[in-house]
């Protein structure tokens, strides 16, 4: 069986989960040069050269271009996570055949999806700002468990050590369990 082979980049400093955005800035490249609006790809963040050389045995995520702005040395993506992905082949450095990971998306836990939504909550009453009201109401949108952790991850846990750890993690229930410890740990700083 022949497997899909997309566009591979590695990005630094920034982890795209699966259900969220983001914008990432690429050097102009013949891999990069050709990218338009709607094409898929591979996010794979980095730390180090030990996470490429582990690349078989990590998480990276897969996208689509939802908007691109070329300029004369970097380019401007703005992409959207659609899943998490294992690579299974390199060719190149630029192109990989992967393999959708599949999950459970957690519906039959309610208790937990409810749990995590109110201290998200918690926190964003805390936090207070300009953008409350809209994470609040963007959070009531997602009734799945692998939403909303990813969406918590995505938007409340700033170490980017933890952020690739919980992109990682495939297990719902750990990455949910994960996420509670991490908001609790935050309310409290805050109050």
């Amino acid at each position: 069986m022949e497997q899909e082979t997309v566009k591979l980049f590695f990005i630094n400093k920034k982890v795209l989960f699966p259900h969220c955005t983001t914008n990432v800035r690429l050097s102009r490249s013949a891999f990069s040069d050709n990218l338009k609006k709607g094409d898929r790809l591979i996010v794979y963040p980095t730390r180090n050269i030990f996470d490429i050389i582990l690349i078989k045995w990590r998480v990276a995520t897969f996208a689509e271009i939802l908007e691109i702005e070329s300029g004369k040395l970097k380019i401007n993506l703005h992409l959207k996570g659609l899943s998490r992905v294992r690579v299974k082949k390199i060719k190149g450095i630029h192109e990989a055949s992967y393999e959708i990971i599949k999950s459970d998306n957690g519906s039959s836990d309610q208790e937990l999806l409810k749990e995590l939504r109110k201290k998200a909550q918690e926190l964003v009453f805390l936090i207070n700002v300009q953008e409350s009201d809209r994470l609040i109401e963007l959070m009531n949108f997602l009734f799945e468990l692998n939403q909303i952790t990813d969406f918590i991850a995505n938007y409340f846990v700033l170490d980017y050590k933890l952020r690739i750890e919980l992109l990682n993690s495939t297990d719902i229930k750990k990455r949910s369990t994960r996420l509670l410890v991490k908001l609790n740990q935050l309310i409290k700083k805050m109050e």
